[in-house]
């Protein structure tokens, strides 16, 4: 009697959700399902599922079975759509205010690999040596195949102070290693590194780290300080950032960027069809710009560098971005203890170039070998780490390394020469 009671509140469940979801009906509008066809596939669903409760090993609870089936259909759909439970929920609102415990790795399922976006600055996944394009094949000894991404994430996260062990396999190399981490406490700082790092051409420097609630009025205190120093032209620093709000980003657009569109999403639905304009009064004063890009800017920082571009606001410089140009929406669901992070659109640049699997290529390309990239990292933790402990004042462009050779950042290096050259032509025309 239990299981004819299980298998009509399966049935019962299916038939509410689909009677309530205008997608699904328009889907069914487009693609004209045959109603038998429809019927049979949830037939079949409801029926695998009786088998698992009456055959599996182990007794398994209708909603658990529920749960991990919902987490199955995001997963198929794409690296960046999941089904979002309450404990998650929390950690996700918790996230964007800028602080969470864990590791400081941002992750996504790239080709079936459980794959490190980048590490956040100076996170302890970053100080440990976890880099760009790493591909996690184990985490604490358990295999990381075919996971989905909340599933990773609930494994990854946990308690100050515990450790996890990731088995990695660096990018280029084919033995993997363990590396141990201790997870802490993440502030995801949105400015880090403010200074003038070039006092004759009054070239000044601040690194954006993430996009959060906060990351706007960060920015406007920090380009404030270097105007007060007398700051002729700016190198803005979007490296190893994996991105975070879009109205934050489009907000930071707006602070370079007159008039014109920002950023535009297309998606199935026309709800998904917008464009997000400049607003004159946001603008800064003019200065010459530069920004800092490489593999690990993604998402929000790409929004930011794909417009100036497009506006010829400033040049990019460094290697090509990440391009993960889609729209995840946040979608509660009735009880609005779990929700969807669903892709819904994608990300498109004012000139109508679209960034999803592409990203956006620099003006000025300047490559770094993987050794160079691993001690970019390394001088990074070191020039933020002095950075707290000095309160934000300037850092030296060359710093001691650990290996006891003097660090050079080749790319910030070359943004510098490029902006006294744009100083001196301006000067003499």
């Amino acid at each position: 009697m239990l299981r004819i009671r299980n298998t009509f509140k399966i049935l019962w469940i299916v038939i509410f959700i689909f009677s309530l979801s205008p997608c699904y009906l328009h889907a069914q509008k487009e693609e004209k399902l045959d109603p038998d066809i429809f019927y049979q596939d949830f037939e079949e669903f409801i029926s695998i599922i009786k088998e698992i409760q009456d055959k599996y090993v182990d007794e398994v609870g209708l909603r658990a079975l529920l749960m991990d089936a919902y987490k199955g259909m995001l997963a198929g759909l794409d690296p960046h759509s999941q089904f979002i439970d309450a404990k998650s929920l929390e950690e996700l609102k918790i996230e964007t205010e800028g602080e969470f415990d864990g590791l400081g790795i941002e992750v996504i399922v790239k080709d079936g690999f459980l794959t490190v976006l980048t590490p956040i600055v100076d996170s302890p996944a970053f100080r440990a040596g976890v880099y760009i394009g790493d591909i996690i094949i184990k985490i604490d000894g358990k295999t990381t195949k075919n996971i989905s991404i909340s599933e990773a994430i609930e494994m990854l996260r946990g308690k100050t102070h515990t450790e996890v062990t990731l088995t990695v396999v660096h990018e280029g190399e084919s033995e993997p290693v363990d590396i141990t981490i201790k997870r802490a406490k993440i502030h995801l700082n949105s400015t880090r590194g403010t200074r003038i790092v070039d006092e004759e051409g009054k070239i000044g420097y601040v690194a954006v780290t993430s996009f959060q609630d906060n990351t706007a009025t960060d920015l406007d205190a920090a380009v404030k300080e270097l105007e007060n120093q007398g700051m002729e032209s700016l190198i803005l620093d979007l490296r190893f950032n994996p991105g975070g709000l879009l109205n934050i980003a489009v907000d930071m657009s707006d602070r370079f960027i007159k008039k014109g569109v920002i950023v535009s999403t297309k998606g199935r639905h026309k709800s998904q069809l917008r464009e997000y304009n400049a607003h004159r009064s946001k603008t800064y004063k003019k200065f010459s710009l530069v920004i800092l890009v490489n593999s690990g800017s993604a998402s929000a920082s790409e929004i930011v560098a794909g417009a100036v571009k497009d506006h010829k606001r400033g040049l990019l410089l460094g290697t090509k971005t990440f391009g993960k140009g889609s729209v995840q929406s946040l979608i509660l669901i009735k009880n609005k203890k779990s929700a969807l992070k669903l892709t819904t659109a994608k990300y498109y640049t004012p000139s109508g170039t679209m960034i999803d699997g592409v990203g956006i290529e620099p003006d000025i390309k300047v490559d770094l070998t993987k050794k160079e990239v691993r001690g970019l990292h390394r001088h990074l933790a070191r020039v933020n780490a002095a950075d707290i402990r000095t309160n934000g004042k300037a850092e030296p462009l060359e710093t001691n390394g650990d290996d006891k050779e003097i660090f050079v950042d080749k790319q910030l290096a070359r943004a510098i020469d490029v902006l006294k050259g744009i100083s001196v032509d301006s000067k003499n025309n």
